[in-house]
């Protein structure tokens, strides 16, 4: 694992991008409603373009933050879905989440990081656990306004974490079914929202490949601090490749006893090394690492109840 921490070590010491560390400037309506509503826009004849530009001419901005009742969520998660942050708040794990969420915040200071990807290298290490916690310490830090964006559109995760009935999202977009903007939910009466995946599919690149995509993504984070996204795993599928692309960050979490060193280190080679911001570490043992947040770790004693934090690089290669 030397390999690994050192490729971390290395991203700490990376300078800051080049690029203005400055939000996303507001987008007009009339190009929010063609960026958005991506191919569902277009039109078959002159009149009917006509007719559209009129009706996006004339058309109200919409309201994007706000939500009618029957799109808020109120998630119940049980204690083996592992939602810490509502569950168990001021537990160990919790607070981990809110020292990831810390750090990241100090990242952004020097760097553009608003968008974040949540990945893994292979199936079942807790990725979209880990991106729902992290959505959520996010929206507890004060001012800051988030959205969770399901991206892993093979298998959808966390609407199952926080929603016990079907969610409508990114597929039902992308068929012209509804505008984004109204497949938006917010979580209870956090700042948070979440875009789902929607209705699974098998073969999700024509979206993620399609030009539509990223301009929605791009749109939609102009409302937003944050945007987290659930991705897929690195291997074998590429969707996490194309996702990465849009992304200003990559998170890989590695689950032990299950992550193969061989396919992590698989995985990291294959993320741009000026976007990879860390490990995060999920169901360690005790005593040993249980998350992993941008070069730093924390012990959870389950005898003593105590957790504490370590900034020692050097340490965190050999535990």
């Amino acid at each position: 694992m030397s390999r690994i921490f050192d490729a971390l070590q290395r991203s700490q010491g990376e300078a800051p991008s080049s690029r203005a560390a400055t939000p996303n400037p507001p987008v007009q309506p009339e190009a929010l409603t063609s960026a958005v509503e991506g191919h569902a826009s277009e039109v078959a004849s002159p009149e009917a373009a006509a007719a559209h530009a009129t009706a996006t001419a004339v058309q109200a901005p919409v309201d994007w933050l706000a939500v009618p009742p029957e799109r808020v969520l109120h998630p119940q998660p049980t204690p083996e879905q592992r939602i810490v942050t509502l569950t168990d708040p001021n537990g160990a794990g919790a607070e981990m989440f809110r020292v990831l969420g810390t750090r990241l915040a100090h990242m952004k200071d020097k760097r553009p990081l608003s968008k974040v990807l949540v990945s893994s290298a292979v199936v079942d290490e807790g990725k979209s656990v880990v991106a729902v916690n992290l959505a959520i310490a996010l929206s507890q830090r004060p001012g800051e306004r988030v959205l969770l964006m399901e991206a892993d559109l093979r298998r959808p995760t966390a609407s199952l974490l926080l929603s016990p009935s079907p969610t409508k999202g990114i597929t039902e977009w992308h068929r012209g079914e509804l505008a984004i903007h109204d497949a938006l939910y917010r979580v209870g009466d956090l700042p948070l929202w979440f875009l789902s995946a929607g209705s699974g599919l098998d073969e999700p690149l024509p979206i993620l490949e399609s030009l539509e995509f990223p301009n929605m993504v791009e749109s939609v984070s102009a409302y937003f601090d944050w945007v987290i996204l659930d991705s897929t795993p690195m291997l074998p599928m590429a969707d996490a490749a194309s996702l990465a692309r849009l992304s200003d960050g990559v998170l890989v979490v590695v689950r032990e006893g299950h992550t193969r060193r061989k396919l992590l280190n698989k995985a990291l080679d294959s993320i741009d090394r000026k976007k990879f911001i860390g490990l995060v570490f999920n169901e360690a043992a005790s005593q040993q690492v249980t998350y992993n947040q941008i070069g730093g770790y924390g012990y959870y004693n389950k005898k003593s109840g105590r957790t504490s934090v370590s900034e020692d690089q050097g340490k965190a290669a050999t535990a």
